[in-house]
């Protein structure tokens, strides 16, 4: 029994840890912030990028120099109010061109230094589904609850004495309190 309490134990707190974690990189990823240690992450909203990723993927970036954008790279930037994820095709003096993966034609305009954010790093497929739905206040209020319910349900648990005695070890109590 208490091989499957350390367990479950084990896997809430991880769970736990890594809906922090996901919230923390999606509070610090606007476009003018360091990000959470480097790291940035967005919701891919368009296919532009298939079938490099789509819809609902979750892009994470490392936030370097925009000296080190290179022709082939998938990078993140600003276009007028839109985030955008999409992989250099030409690197200029003045910026570099982009374009998505499935689109047929270059992004128009070239993104400068000014509006790079960073280099793309990885993907987590339909994560981007679930951080949009959590960012609805009656979807993310419900979610810490239960995930409140979850860490006193652990520390209640995890505290010793949960009232389950043996059969021997309540004999044992009654001898000491008879001595006593």
């Amino acid at each position: 029994m208490k091989t499957k309490q350390i367990i479950g134990n084990s896997i809430g707190t991880f769970l736990v840890i890594i809906f922090l974690l996901f919230s923390a990189l999606n509070f610090f990823s606007a476009p003018d912030s360091k990000g959470l240690f480097g790291f940035k992450g967005y919701t891919v909203v368009s296919g532009s990028m298939e079938p490099t990723f789509s819809t609902g993927d979750y892009v994470v970036d490392k936030v370097k120099s925009f000296d080190q954008v290179k022709k082939g790279d998938i990078i993140t930037f600003k276009s007028d109010d839109t985030i955008v994820t999409h992989r250099v095709k030409k690197v200029t003096a003045k910026g570099v061109t982009t374009q998505g993966d499935a689109n047929n034609i270059q992004d128009q305009a070239e993104v400068s230094a000014d509006e790079y954010i960073g280099h793309y790093l990885f993907v987590i497929p339909k994560l981007g589904i679930v951080v949009e739905l959590l960012q609805q206040p009656v979807i993310f209020a419900s979610v810490i609850g239960l995930m409140a319910i979850l860490l006193i349900f652990l520390y209640l648990n995890s505290s010793g004495d949960n009232g389950k005695h043996t059969e021997k070890e309540v004999k044992q109590k009654k001898i000491r309190q008879k001595k006593h």
